[in-house]
């Protein structure tokens, strides 16, 4: 057998014997473990701690490793963070999400800031005359319907497709609720929003220029013609130019990392609230109707190098996306 000296000394054993006891031979995996209680050991942290800032620190220690040996030892904490959540071990339990080839992971999202999000939304509220007459064909309710498109995108984390199929009765205008019943893979749910974007909601209807109680969904950009995909992303890319927003690789900022941000700031509003990570990824994964709590890992899964510009773009968020659509006009629920 051989010598651990950190905190976790005793479940690290007891998970290799448990891997062992399974058929595995696991002499790779007994490396790692000898790594982490050596690495768990120089922070001199007597608790039994296992978050993300624990964790992650560890794949990265020697920056001339190679991604093979990281994904090793990304594999083996995963493995022991399961094996830790399924015996009530602590609360915490951060599991590692999958990492690519590449050295990356699956997913690298952009995240917007505050200022970021706000340039958008006011960039479409305010939508220059002279532009109207541009070469994209604009209809009469185009940038009402884009503009509350992208305002439920920013506030619920929707998928796109889940809010240009959305219909006026999906909306539970007294309860603040939005149904979903057109979904991917068929994950039916509801999800509650703010009295402010109720109140964005009416205001969409009341500014359209036809009367919709006749029409299937909500969105629409002219009285025959619904919003589309390809309406929402041309005035989205609009946006950014106007606002200057890009990245420096990975390609341009999507609609789609709408979602992304949606899920970095909830987890991070319901930490300070709660505090258990795995509840919170519950809660987090049946709003966003993922099919599993590594579905919604994934989404905020960040790379070191990532992690240290999200963090200063989340610096100035006071409460979870408050005050995205100006002053008072926002509410913190």
């Amino acid at each position: 057998m051989f010598e651990l000296m950190s905190p976790w000394k005793e479940h690290l054993i007891d998970f290799y014997e448990h891997k062992i006891h399974c058929g595995y031979k696991y002499e790779k995996g007994l490396i790692v473990i000898s790594l982490f209680d050596r690495y768990y050991s120089s922070l001199n942290i007597d608790d039994l701690v296992f978050s993300r800032d624990i964790v992650e620190p560890f794949l990265y220690l020697d920056s001339n490793e190679r991604i093979g040996t990281q994904i090793s030892k990304a594999s083996v904490l995963r493995q022991f963070g399961k094996y830790l959540f399924s015996h009530n071990v602590i609360e915490n339990i951060y599991i590692i999400p999958s990492i690519s080839r590449k050295g990356e992971a699956e997913y690298i999202p952009y995240i917007y800031s505050k200022k970021e999000l706000t340039g958008i939304v006011n960039y479409l509220e305010n939508y220059p005359e002279s532009d109207f007459l541009g070469k994209y064909k604009l209809l009469p309710n185009t940038i009402n319907a884009v503009t509350i498109c992208i305002k439920i995108l920013i506030t619920t984390g929707m998928r796109l497709g889940e809010v240009l199929n959305l219909r006026t009765d999906n909306i539970n205008f007294n309860n603040n609720i939005i149904y979903i019943d057109i979904a991917k893979n068929d994950n039916k749910r509801m999800i509650p929003i703010s009295q402010t974007l109720t109140d964005e909601i009416r205001n969409y209807i009341v500014n359209t220029p036809f009367v919709l109680d006749n029409h299937e969904h909500l969105l629409y950009i002219d009285v025959d013609n619904r919003l589309k995909e390809s309406n929402v992303h041309y005035y989205f890319y609009k946006a950014l130019k106007h606002n200057k927003i890009k990245r420096k690789k990975h390609g341009s900022p999507r609609i789609h990392d709408f979602r992304h941000t949606f899920a970095v700031m909830s987890l991070t509003q319901l930490q300070k609230n709660d505090g258990n990570i795995n509840l919170s990824l519950s809660y987090l994964s049946a709003y966003l109707g993922h099919k599993s709590l590594h579905e919604t890992q994934k989404y905020v899964w960040l790379t070191p190098i990532l992690f240290e510009e999200t963090k200063n773009k989340m610096a100035d968020y006071s409460s979870f996306i408050t005050d995205i659509f100006g002053g008072d006009k926002f509410d913190e629920d």
